[in-house]
């Protein structure tokens, strides 16, 4: 049986596995300063505000928005984008 291949699969195989080392370690350096700060005792276990504070807001308060208003305005959203686009053609 003929011997296939040779060593050059191994060779690529473990050149890519240092490249995916490289990139992990990279990766991990960029989140490990958050990442102590955050199993820091007394830290806050809370996520910081990302800009959407309204959802969370009626969450909190227990008024969440009504699923069938929500349709409704989105189908009314959606009817004048189709007018405006009969407009344009």
């Amino acid at each position: 049986m003929k011997n296939s291949g040779g060593g050059f699969g191994y060779v690529i195989a473990l050149v890519a596995l240092v490249i995916l080392l490289l990139l992990s370690v990279k990766a991990w350096k960029g989140a490990a300063p958050a990442a102590a700060q955050a199993l820091k005792p007394g830290a806050s276990g809370g996520v910081p505000d990302h800009g959407q504070t309204g959802a969370g807001d009626a969450l909190r308060s227990g008024n969440l928005p009504d699923v069938k208003q929500m349709g409704q305005n989105t189908d009314a959203h959606v009817q004048q984008v189709n007018e405006a686009a009969r407009g344009q053609d």
